[in-house]
């Protein structure tokens, strides 16, 4: 009885607070949509054998969608989403955009293994794709998708593994992420020692001032990774999981980024778990000057079977009746399928339902990306 009282307290202070951040969030009367989707760039499951192959290790990688389904992006993901998007284009003259959040750089297993996990290695995510495909076709067709105003990249990090906290699982003969580790990959669902923490993908918190300067020197080579691929800096930032101390933000401003993508609730790491900090869209930081830019609609497809295009068209609607952007969430799970590709393509199906069912309700509507929101907010 009291779990359920508790639960039921949740929901309430959770919608509560999701409406609160409606009301008093930046304002506008165009119907503005942001789509905003991270992970491009990481590696997470190399391939179906890698993941057969951990399946039978014991590894459950069912449970969680991105063990399922979530893949370095392939060519034909690319073709297959330029297609989806110059259909739309097409049929309705309206470009829909998408803001791709890219991690800039992969673990290097054979160096970190040569060393003996006591140091971190990496390559940048234009090496992981020519090393798997022998070619620079996925980069090409990326740069045609930004060219054709399609997608648009901003900066989710250097990698998305925490990497001080990776290696030490790995000295101490953590088996699970060793044999993860063999198999080339790091993103399991594992325990991590005696640690707190769910998994280690929470790439930005650190535990002492040696591992924060590691983090703070990650934020910066990362952005000058980006930069030196796609020829521009990166004008927002997404911390992997939406989790950060507010320190960093010092760091965030200096790197360039005018505003911090982020769910409604940021998580900041104490001693023992997460203290949880409420954002808004327009919210001027405290600690340095930069702003928040709030998600407010959620669309996965990949994340269960539930009625994800009506859940967002309500969000989508209340946000517009509030006079707020539509700031949509999917991530680059819904847009892979190197592990599963009929996945892809109802992932797929799904969003093409709700791109058509958003245009014909709102025929005013305007697709931004990330950056673009910032600068007229």
């Amino acid at each position: 009885m009291i779990n359920i009282l508790k639960i039921k307290v949740l929901m309430f202070w959770s919608k509560l607070s999701y409406l609160y951040s409606l009301f008093i969030g930046s304002k506008t009367s165009r119907k503005i949509i942001v789509i905003e989707s991270d992970d491009w760039g990481s590696e997470r499951i190399p391939n179906v054998n890698v993941k057969d192959c951990l399946k039978e290790k014991g590894i459950d990688m069912y449970s969680n969608p991105h063990s399922k389904y979530d893949t370095l992006e392939r060519l034909d993901d690319l073709l297959v989403l330029g297609e989806l998007l110059k259909g739309i284009e097409n049929q309705f003259e309206k470009k829909v955009k998408i803001t791709t959040n890219f991690i800039s750089a992969n673990p290097d297993f054979g160096k970190i293994k040569a060393n003996h996990f006591k140091s971190f290695y990496y390559e940048s995510f234009n090496i992981t794709y020519r090393n798997r495909d022998g070619n620079t076709r996925v980069l090409e067709e990326i740069n045609g998708l930004i060219n054709r105003g399609y997608i648009k990249p901003q900066y989710h990090g250097r990698e998305h593994i925490n990497a001080i906290l990776w290696l030490k699982e790995l000295e101490n003969g953590n088996s699970a992420f060793l044999e993860a580790f063999n198999l080339n990959t790091y993103a399991i669902d594992a325990s991590n020692g005696k640690s707190s923490r769910k998994n280690l993908m929470a790439a930005l918190e650190y535990e002492d001032l040696v591992h924060m300067k590691f983090i703070l020197n990650s934020i910066e080579s990362g952005h000058e990774i980006f930069k030196s691929i796609f020829g521009f800096p990166s004008k927002t930032f997404i911390a992997p999981r939406y989790v950060w101390n507010p320190d960093l933000e010092y760091t965030f401003a200096k790197c360039g980024f005018t505003h911090l993508q982020t769910a409604l609730f940021q998580q900041s790491p104490n001693q023992k778990d997460y203290t949880s900090i409420f954002h808004y869209t327009g919210q001027k930081s405290r600690n340095a000057n930069i702003y928040y830019m709030a998600r407010n609609v959620y669309f996965e497809p990949a994340y269960g079977k539930i009625d994800w295009v009506n859940n967002a068209l309500q969000k989508i609607d209340l946000a517009f009746k509030f006079k707020t952007p539509a700031i949509i969430s999917m991530h680059r799970i819904n847009f892979v399928g190197g592990l599963d590709s009929k996945a892809r393509d109802f992932h797929l199906e799904q969003f093409l339902i709700l791109l058509k069912s958003i245009i014909l309700k709102y025929p005013e509507v305007e697709f931004m990306t990330s950056d673009e929101l910032a600068e007229i907010l």
